[in-house]
């Protein structure tokens, strides 16, 4: 059996008889009981006879053929009344039981070779689903293990190994890409409030079908063969995007033309994401460095945007390293440089000007469309800024502390937000 789903049919069907025979039952209007490959009974509409022997389905497993017995012969064979027995295949062909109907065997043929084939197709639908979580699950393991990758500790053959089966190249270069849902647990919450739990699909069921959804949105934008993504947890997933020449990682790049995809897709189902992108790798050491990064570009986004997008680690590399500050030394720092600006009442408007500004290449009429106000508006906050700090706004060095005075601080001592965090981490 595929090791993705150890378990096989005989397992399968041990799983659901019970419940099949009693739905079936309620269908047809007969007694019907499901038996293993020995005859036992494992599913059964009158529960009495769950666990006794139902002999003729020996003959039937053994000879891979229906039959039927009427009430004189039934008494030849244990546990056996009159009606009809036929086996049940797994998708593999293999014989894993037999379903039998009480009844005058004229009366209940007709429905034996439906409920066999019934019970068929559900087996194998179960069986499918059950193969595709177990696989999704592995490469979830696969995909954690890559990013955890150790050189010297972690077995690289094996490593490779699994990663293949999946598809990995390990000639390719890869781009990890981390994906955050936002505010997924005000969403779950929606849909929970709207349907009942006695709904037939049921709300969680609902949630997991849009988790589900969304995965075949990121699968749908990165669908090389040599694409590995998946769902790690807590509204988040990766996805190791081979990215082949695509190295210069701008906003025109195959990866960023993926991302917005996502972004789009999710916008249809009025959601939102964060979206962070590691830098190119060429190994496995280069590729969990980069997971890595994937991931703290996603956290860094996250805290200097304040909102969902798409957010490079190549275009945070100074936050990066402003996150690795001692708290007492950058607070110390954020105080020295932003204080003599708090007393002012415009002071929020003030920092966002001057981080516009800087980030906008110091440019008067792009800031100001940034900004959506008036270049004469931006030009007396940019005055006001000069004249409280004694900030010559012309000595790059200086200009740069106060730049990263005021980004420190707007992340540090973030203004008032909503009840619910930006990211929520439950679903």
């Amino acid at each position: 059996m595929h090791k993705f789903f150890p378990e096989g049919g005989q397992a399968m069907l041990l799983k659901y008889a019970q419940e099949i025979a009693r739905s079936i039952a309620e269908i047809i209007g007969y007694n019907v009981i499901i038996t293993d490959t020995e005859g036992v009974v494992i599913g059964a509409s009158d529960t009495k006879r769950a666990g006794s022997l139902h002999e003729q389905s020996l003959d039937v497993i053994k000879t891979n053929r229906g039959a039927s017995v009427n009430e004189r012969d039934a008494q030849k064979y244990r546990g056996t009344l009159p009606g009809v027995t036929y086996p049940i295949h797994s998708m593999t062909g293999n014989v894993v039981g037999s379903v039998a109907i009480t009844g005058n065997p004229a009366d209940v043929n007709p429905f034996a070779l439906i409920v066999k084939k019934q019970i068929e197709i559900l087996l194998r639908e179960r069986e499918l689903q059950e193969y595709a979580a177990g696989k999704e699950e592995t490469l979830k393991n696969l995909i954690h293990d890559i990013s955890s990758y150790i050189p010297g500790v972690t077995d690289k053959r094996m490593l490779l190994a699994r990663a293949k089966e999946f598809g990995f190249d390990p000639s390719a270069r890869y781009i990890p890409v981390a994906i955050d849902l936002y505010q997924f647990a005000r969403y779950a919450r929606k849909i929970r409030d709207t349907y009942r739990e006695d709904n037939t699909h049921g709300p969680e069921v609902l949630i997991q079908r849009t988790k589900a959804a969304i995965l075949n949105i990121i699968r749908s934008a990165f669908p090389d063969k040599s694409d590995l993504s998946t769902m790690t947890g807590n509204n988040k997933y990766v996805v190791l995007h081979s990215a082949a020449d695509d190295i210069s990682q701008n906003e025109e790049t195959g990866t960023y033309r993926a991302c917005r995809k996502i972004l789009e897709g999710l916008s249809a189902m009025d959601l939102n994401a964060a979206i962070g992108i590691g830098s190119a790798a060429l190994n496995l050491f280069e590729l969990h460095n980069s997971c890595n990064e994937a991931w703290r570009a996603l956290q860094l986004g996250k805290k200097f945007s304040q909102g969902p997008g798409i957010f490079n680690i190549h275009e945070y590399r100074v936050e990066e390293l402003l996150s690795t500050l001692k708290p007492e030394q950058r607070n110390r720092f954020i105080h020295r440089h932003v204080a003599p600006f708090k007393r002012y009442r415009d002071w929020p408007d003030l920092q966002q000007t001057y981080i516009c500004w800087c980030e906008h290449n110091f440019s008067l009429v792009n800031s100001a469309r940034a900004l959506h106000i008036h270049r004469n508006t931006l030009y007396y906050r940019l005055e006001k800024i000069q004249k409280t700090g004694c900030i010559n706004l012309k000595d790059y060095r200086e200009t740069m502390k106060y730049y990263i005075a005021f980004k420190l601080e707007k992340v540090i001592v973030p203004g008032v937000r909503e009840e619910e965090d930006f990211f929520d981490q439950d679903s």
